[in-house]
């Protein structure tokens, strides 16, 4: 079974991302649409129970906030995968200032927080252009 989680700033195309490649086959977690942290939580745990692929769909901006999700994903047996959306946080519901605040705080994913694969995916004409998510190793 498979765990998505997608980061990126607000209105950077997660949740289109996710409508577009994984919504017939992936259960769709957004803090957005359940509303709390519990509800989120209780679908998570019946996906890891049930062993459904699911997909979570928050801006996860920091390490910490993407182990909440990948740490009970890869005791369930579940291959992690991580997209780093990266359209240009332009959507009309995005309040001014928003996505701003949230690159701030920005730690790109990194393979040593436990990802299986890594993925780059950039908005382009007629779907998406997904490359695997280049990341350079320390100098020192």
């Amino acid at each position: 079974m498979e765990a998505v989680i997608l980061c990126g700033v607000q209105g950077s195309g997660k949740t289109t991302l996710y409508r577009d490649r994984f919504a017939a086959t992936h259960e769709h977690v957004s803090l957005d649409v359940l509303g709390s942290r519990a509800r989120e939580a209780a679908l998570i745990a019946g996906c890891l129970d049930e062993c459904r692929p699911y997909v979570v769909d928050n801006t996860n901006p920091t390490v910490a906030d993407r182990a909440r999700y990948l740490e009970p994903a890869r005791v369930a047996g579940f291959k992690v995968v991580g997209y780093l959306v990266a359209g240009d946080g332009r959507s009309a519901h995005v309040g001014p200032g928003t996505a701003a605040v949230t690159a701030q705080r920005f730690v790109r994913p990194a393979p040593e927080e436990g990802f299986d694969e890594l993925w780059h995916a950039v908005p382009a004409p007629g779907g998406w252009r997904i490359e695997p998510l280049l990341t350079t190793p320390p100098l020192f």
